[in-house]
């Protein structure tokens, strides 16, 4: 990592503040007072101790440790001498201590020591002088260290302004309703919009007040580092800290929270607070990491290179010369993404990597406080430890605060904190240091084992569980005597004291310091008089400075001491805070004249809090006055900035502008050859059709732009993350958008305006002018759609919600835009006519035609084009030609506005495609009545259903009912794994010769190795071998190799918890078992089965909830996801069951759930095998055996774990040159410390222990095991079906086509939606066809063409609706497709019932008898189902559902055109093929032969008569047209079953 130097021991070192700092610095009044004060009391100045030996750790182990110490140092060679003192030289150099390391080494000396340290000097300062020589740019201004560095920098620089952050009272509670209803379905849904206003009227409505926090107190400093614990309120109160938490009438909020003099509502609007919570961890993915950074330094980052100061350039100016930005190139140094920069986020970018980057945009701004809401969700622990430890080293130097709440906490990172609040049920048990907080837990009586880590230790607590750390004996606290215990404490009054302060206070914890000199002094504000009147001496302040080594303060300290500071705590020997300034007058003399007591012969460590009065700092006020402003950019450069970002991001996108740009050609073409010269043709039928091609060409370029919504929703996180930051204003991202879309759109419009122009034979006069008319229309048709949709982005929460929003505008453009019927004809609606942007966009189209030829000799002057406009009743709109530019670009303005509106006043939050939810929100459901059924009747829970439960399994073995597991032994000798890469000629070894075995009832762990290798060796192990590689060696279960036989026996519980989050947690087991179990159980033995797994896993009060809604109704997310994954592998009842990771994610009570059910799995006779990343000693305790890889993937051990790791510990420590462990270390951290994969990253340990476990006992007795587990395997021969599921193909037929079913009953969103949607169509359809007459030739146009429009509506919807729904389950049996073709039968059959009985029966349009409905339903039922067939083919046969999306897109929009009703069949030249495969004209042909048809030769029909010869239709041919659709829906839905299990573009990747 690059910042390793700030991870190693040394960073624990002395390291230098921003100025030096003397007692004769100091301002006149604080001068001359304090001079006097030392004058009178200079013997009473007490100077604390210098940090030796002795002041390093506790006084029990200082003894000897310094003689072991001095023993070693007299002992050593002088060469050995030489050597590590030039290496602590260089070191102190490193690590920005290079004037340190002078004084240090010219120090006078006695004797010929003296020549010999400059002598090591020289040859230091020489070394390093060659190696700068060859040093450009950041890399020389970095050749000291990142401390030394911003040291340096801080110097120069404009300070960040330092905010103290007081939060006094806050409460917040939310109201939720109580509802009893379940999850929503499709029924429920359906009859509720029946029943539900009686249901509402009769119903009480019930709720509940739940109290998240209450009378939280506390205070952020400065330069600190804060980590809240727990699960209960965490989130919350950062919420509110910066400013974001809503207050909304189902919650109420209460407190203040206070920056400095100003309230977090003023402060909020500034750059000062950064806010980053996992969700808003996002970044778009085709940008590289540099290309991010930049355009973070330039919103957030007011100090650019060309507004350096003269002494700025001359500091960085060796950075300037090679044209780098100094700050971007620290930050991607410190942060380790030098190797990454030119990467794209969206390549393989790890999730750290991408924590990391978002670490990097927040050093990049100028922000004060820094609040992380479980920032690093995924990442590993030692990931984890880098990136907290480079953000405090930020935090020290800059003076900025962190405040963190993480979920996985090692000890290592634990201790880089200095402060804890540790919540429970929203109440605070503890705050304070994190030095005190174990004394103080240990003072009510908990300890604390030397194995558990400090931060597990206060979880438990926290969370109930800390009966084991009471004596034996004793009773636990309950929690109201916990926070009865932390409000009478001092910690709790101190922080009291400093909250409700008049003034704001800056309080620090230093490390005591050499030659730091403390006396006593009156009370009294520090450049104010002393009061006349006579007081006691009760603060202990400081008197000098030491003036050996400048001014220093330790990486534990969090500022700078200044004289005159008033000492207001202190700490000897880590022993438990004591107060100086709490409680009355004469209490605080008695405590500071004890302390100074104890002072005068102290020994040892001690750490001080001192504090000091906030001062303005006048000659920073000019600089500091940018940060109240919103935004470092003005709107001007804003907009450039996002202008340049939106272009480089389009460029990248290339290959979606060359799929767009190749949509618009052939659609182009193909218009201009269906149209082929019936320009300029003065006959009725090419004058209709061409006025056809205007309405295709403006309907078809605004479809177009649907696919950009998914392109717009990808940068929305991203957007909210970067409003959230300040980077840039709302309206500047709109106009960037407006701005980039303009020649995208452009090009789209010339390209097809060239293709059908021309081929169309539109009119070329008047130099060209009716082209550019025409391009100038389509053009800003173009741009309108583009801004629809850019709106419809910002209003909806997932893509399928704006898809549907989409086609209703679609629908609303195409039945209003005076093409399908006649504007005389609408009745109610004529006012949406005149506000459709694509009714003026027609208008505009005719005088393109360019008929100019007189209409008739009774009306001279009226050419033929006016006379067509006036008889489709659109002169009146022609009269004024720049009417309709002038409503074009208006509905764009508007269209824009309104995605600026959504964008700043809605937020919505990450959520997957289609997850249901609990009811209302928020509300309690089912969830909050079983968990308080669950905490109330626990006790009794326990005792009744346990026991019967557990009878109930004794009575099955007992009489052979029970499902058996297959004891099985696994065998793996000399596994050794390469992967190749394509750009690599040689292969990579993972691992090598890794040899042991897991036997039944047994649970090992592989820990330890590289990033990729336990995972790679635990899927070897698993007969999942990546394919990039080659697996060599033995491995055997019993005497089965691995292939189907073995599969069988095995479970693997992935680190993705992928389901279906439309079915139940029971459902979910049933579905798993029915598919994998054999079919010798009976299925009563399966659901009993079920029914254990469910007890076994706890998973009983959320056995009902639907998988998805899970996320909104519990705090315990990540377990349950965790324990459902489990549940699923295991209702498969394997032998052997692998696991990745499957702690990972979760907080210290998460993990001991989860950890006790696996024990408990094991004890059923199964093997557990599971990876674990930087486990704790009460972690790796549950296992029974630890195989270790080294960093090279080689076996370092291989053995038994012991009672708190005491065999793993013992055979470390036996291993030759290993160092002794601490006893304060933990074992397991020992470890991998001494292996060199601890969580703090160490150079390759010397040691092979690779070669001394083969040369080891251990290794000899673990090859007799082998021998002896071989020699009892008994040889079986197993005839195994080659089906990947054990189930007959009829029975996954019927379960796949039940698991689908309720998919889509559950999934409201997809088929209630889709019913909302066809009843809202036929309710606008009927209406605007209301009692349309047809006597005459415009009203039968118009109703014919009701049929038209209510083809293509229904067509497009269905076909684009179904591509996101497919393609989302983990398992893929083949009768995947076909349980969708048959699922979606019965919601289209209502569908399209509705339409019809709404729409329909409101036109009047074939409902002449019952049988004429029936007939034109089913018509319509089967085209739906057709074109959803289509849809589905089409998404499996496309690789990503973006192409399916294009494709689906041209495909449907040739068979709209090619339907014989913009063309009629007789101008179709060169697609009738096109027509004949067509089911839209199919479709259309029939429902309109069924709702028109009249037998003409009894009574005579000029209406049939019409349309059967303009459009060539036939009522005989219903039958057989009937059958060509019908044959067309099986056709598509046979190539989706094809491309499915051909293809197989859906299955789960290989990694």
């Amino acid at each position: 990592m690059a910042n390793e130097s700030l991870a190693s021991p040394l960073s624990n070192m002395m390291w230098g503040q921003q100025e030096d700092h003397y007692p004769s610095e100091i301002d006149g009044p604080r001068r001359s007072f304090l001079s006097e004060h030392t004058r009178r009391s200079d013997a009473s100045v007490i100077t604390l101790p210098v940090l030796g030996t002795a002041a390093l750790m506790p006084a029990r182990f200082s003894a000897a440790s310094s003689m072991d110490v001095g023993r070693k140092i007299e002992s050593v060679s002088p060469e050995t001498t030489r050597h590590v003192v030039l290496r602590m030289y260089k070191s102190l150099k490193r690590h920005g201590l290079r004037s340190e390391a002078r004084r240090a080494f010219t120090r006078e000396v006695e004797g010929d020591v003296i020549s010999e340290v400059e002598e090591i000097k020289n040859e230091g300062d020489e070394g390093v002088r060659r190696k700068s020589e060859e040093l450009l740019g950041m890399e020389y201004l970095l050749k000291d260290g990142f401390v030394s560095y911003l040291r340096d920098m801080a110097k120069i620089t404009p300070p960040i302004p330092q905010l103290v952050v007081r939060f006094s009272g806050i409460k917040y509670s939310r109201n939720c309703q109580i509802l009893s209803g379940g999850y929503e379905t499709f029924g429920n849904k359906l009859m509720g919009c029946f029943l539900g206003p009686i249901k509402t009227i009769l119903k009480r409505k019930s709720s509940i007040q739940m109290q998240i926090l209450e009378r939280v107190d506390g205070y952020i400093m400065p330069s600190s580092m804060t980590i809240t614990r727990t699960s209960a309120g965490k989130s919350t109160l950062l919420e509110i800290l910066a400013g974001k938490a809503k207050v909304t009438p189902n919650s109420s909020l209460e407190g203040s929270v206070m920056y400095n003099d100003k309230f977090v509502t003023d402060v909020c609007r500034s750059r000062f607070i950064a806010y980053i919570n996992g969700q808003l961890n996002k970044h778009i993915p085709i940008l590289s990491v540099r290309e991010t950074l930049e355009f973070a330094r330039d919103c957030t980052q007011g100090l650019q290179p060309e507004n350096f100061t003269p002494q700025m350039r001359k500091f960085f100016a060796h950075a300037l010369v090679e044209g780098q930005d100094p700050f971007l190139e620290y930050v991607l140094a410190i942060l380790g993404l030098k190797e990454v920069e030119h990467k794209l986020t969206g390549e393989g970018f790890s999730d750290f990597d991408c924590q990391k980057l978002t670490t990097a945009e927040l050093a990049l701004g100028t922000y004060s406080v820094m609040i992380y809401d479980q920032p690093f969700p995924s990442s590993d622990l030692a990931a984890t430890y880098n990136l907290v430890d480079t953000l405090r080293t930020i935090s020290r130097i800059q003076h900025s605060s962190a405040i963190m709440s993480l979920i996985q906490l090692s000890q290592e990172i634990f201790d880089l904190f200095d402060r804890v609040i540790l919540l429970s049920d929203g109440h605070v048990l503890f705050q304070g240091t994190r030095h005190d907080a174990i004394p103080y837990f240990a003072k009510l009586g908990y300890t604390k084992p030397l194995h558990v880590e400090s931060n597990e230790f206060l979880e438990d607590i926290a969370a109930g569980d800390e009966s084991k750390y009471k004596a034996l004996g004793a009773t636990s606290s309950t929690l109201e005597e916990l926070i009865e215990c932390y409000n009478a404490s001092d910690h709790y009054k101190d922080i009291l004291r400093i909250v409700h302060g008049d003034e704001v206070k800056h309080t620090y914890w230093v490390d005591s310091e050499a030659g730091l000199g403390l006396t006593f002094k009156t009370p009294s504000k520090y450049h104010c008089a002393v009061d006349a009147q006579p007081r006691k001496e009760t603060e202990l302040v400081v008197a000098k400075l030491s003036s050996k080594i400048m001014h220093l303060g330790g990486i534990e300290s969090t500022g700078r001491v200044q004289v005159g500071d008033v000492v207001t705590a202190i700490s000897i020997n880590n022993d438990e805070t004591q107060y100086l300034s709490v409680g009355p007058q004469r209490p605080q003399h008695e405590r500071a004249s004890h302390v100074y007591a104890m002072l005068m012969q102290a020994r040892g460590y001690i750490r001080l809090q001192v504090e000091r009065y906030k001062e303005e700092e006048d000659e920073n006020q000019a600089q500091l006055k940018q940060f109240w402003r919103p935004f470092v950019q003005t709107w001007w450069e804003s907009n450039q900035t996002l202008i340049k970002r939106q272009f480089k991001i389009t460029k990248r996108l290339h290959a979606i502008i060359k799929l767009r740009l190749f949509q618009a050609i052939v659609l182009g073409l193909f218009a201009g050859t269906l149209f082929y010269k019936l320009g300029g043709n003065y006959n009725q039928q090419h004058m209709n059709s061409v006025r056809s091609l205007g309405f295709v060409s403006t309907i078809t370029i605004i479809l177009i732009n649907r696919v950009q919504l998914p392109l717009y929703m990808l940068q929305r996180p991203i957007f909210y993350k970067h409003k959230a930051q300040r980077f840039y204003r709302v309206s500047s991202y709109v106009v960037a958008h407006c701005v980039v879309n303009l020649p995208q759109t452009l090009i789209e419009a010339i390209a097809y305006t060239i293709s059908v122009y021309f081929l169309a034979g539109l009119p070329s006069t008047g130099n060209g002018a009716p082209f550019f008319q025409y391009l100038l229309l389509l053009f800003l048709v173009a741009y309108l759609g583009s801004s629809i949709i850019f709106f419809l982005s910002a209003i909806s929460a997932i893509p399928e919600v704006g898809n549907a929003l989409a086609g209703l505008l679609v629908s609303i453009f195409l039945l209003f835009s005076g093409f399908v019927i006649f504007p005389s004809n609408v009745p109610y609606w004529k006012w949406l006519v005149h506000a459709n942007p694509i009714h003026w966009a027609n208008v505009l189209f005719y005088p393109c035609s360019s008929y100019q030829l007189a209409c008739c000799d009774q009306f001279p002057n009226m050419t033929v084009g006016k006379a067509y406009l006036k008889y489709y009743q659109l002169s009146e709109d022609a009269e004024n030609p720049w009417l309709p530019y002038v409503v074009l670009i208006g509905w764009t303005f508007i269209a824009n506005f309104l995605g600026l509106l959504g964008l700043k006043k809605i937020e919505f939050a990450e959520t997957g495609q289609s997850l249901p939810s609990i009811r209302s929100s928020p509300t309690i459901s089912n969830y909050k009545e079983d968990m308080e059924r669950e905490f109330q009747l626990l006790d009794s829970y326990n005792e009744k259903n346990n026991k019967w439960i557990e009878q109930f399994r004794v009575d099955m073995e007992k009489n052979g009912l029970g499902i058996s597991v297959e004891p099985i032994t696994l065998l793996f000798e000399d596994l050794s794994f390469m992967r190749y890469d394509e750009d690599m000629k040689e292969g990579t070894s993972i691992f090598s010769n890794i040899t042991g075995y897991a036997r039944p009832r047994n649970m090992l762990a592989l820990v330890g190795g590289s990033k990729g290798s336990k995972s790679t060796l635990l899927k070897c192990l698993a007969g999942r071998a990546p394919l990039v590689g080659s697996l060599e060696g033995s491995l055997q279960a019993k005497c089965w190799d691995k292939g189907p036989a073995y599969s069988r026996l095995i479970g693997y519980v992935e680190k993705l918890d992928a389901h279906q989050p439309y079915l139940s947690v029971r459902e979910a087991l049933h579905f798993s078992a029915a598919l994998r179990l054999s079919q010798t159980i009976s299925s009563a033995n399966r659901r009993i089965h079920v029914e254990l797994v469910l007890d076994q896993l706890d998973l009983f009060p959320y056995s009902n909830q639907l998988v998805g809604s899970l996320r909104d109704a519990t705090g315990k997310t990540f377990e349950i996801a965790k324990k459902i994954t489990i549940a699923v592998e295991l209702a498969a009842n394997p032998s052997i069951l692998f696991l990745e990771e499957p702690v990972s994610g979760l907080d210290s009570r998460g993990t001991a759930s989860i950890l006790n059910i696996l024990s408990q799995v094991s004890n059923s006779g199964r093997v557990i095998i599971a990876t674990l990343a930087h486990p704790n000693a009460c972690t790796l305790d549950f296992f029974d055996l630890a195989l270790i890889l080294t960093h090279e993937g080689q076996q370092a051990y291989f053995g038994p774990i012991g009672p708190d790791c005491s065999d793993l510990l013992g055979y470390f420590l036996s291993v030759t040159k290993v160092p002794h462990n601490s006893m304060r270390a933990s074992p397991v951290g020992f470890v991998m410390a001494t292996l060199g994969v601890g969580i703090k990253k160490r150079a390759t340990p010397p040691i092979n222990f690779a070669g001394a476990y083969q040369a080891s006992s251990l290794h000899e007795i673990n090859n007799r095991e082998i021998y002896r587990i071989k020699s009892l395997t008994e040889d079986r021969n197993y005839m195994v079906s080659s089906s990947v599921y054990p189930a007959p193909y009829t029975l996954q037929a019927m379960i796949v086509l039940l698991r689908t079913q309720r998919f889509l009953w559950r999934n409201v969103r997809y088929t209630y939606g889709r019913l909302t949607g066809c009843i809202m169509t036929g309710l606008l359809m009927g209406s605007l066809y209301w009692k349309i007459e047809y006597e005459e030739l415009i009203g039968m146009t118009s109703r014919s063409l009701y049929i038209y429009s209510q083809v293509i509506l229904l067509g497009i919807i269905s076909a684009n609706n179904v591509i996101p729904q497919i393609g989302t389950d983990r398992l893929h049996p083949i009768f995947y497709p076909l349980s969708w073709a048959l699922g979606e039968i019965p919601y289209f059959f209502i569908a399209t019932l509705a339409v019809v009985g709404i729409g329909n029966g409101m036109a009047g349009i074939g409902t002449g008898s019952i049988h004429e409905l029936m007939m034109y339903w089913t018509v319509l039922f089967v085209f739906t189902i057709c074109v959803t067939y289509f849809g589905m083919m089409i998404t499996f046969l496309a690789p990503v559902p973006t192409l399916a999306a294009f494709a689906v897109s041209i495909v449907t929009s040739l068979w709209i055109s090619a339907s014989r009703v913009v063309v009629v069949l007789p101008d179709i030249r060169f697609y009738r093929w096109l027509y004949w495969s067509n089911p839209f004209q199919y479709a259309m042909d029939m429902m309109t032969s069924i709702s028109f048809y009249c037998n003409t030769k009894a009574y005579g029909s000029y209406v049939w008569d019409k349309l059967a010869s303009s459009r060539s239709l036939s009522y005989d041919r219903i039958g057989i047209d009937m059958l060509i659709l019908s044959a067309m829906s099986l056709l598509f839905a046979c190539l989706a079953f094809l491309f499915f299990v051909v293809l197989k573009h859906n299955s789960p990747p290989q990694k």
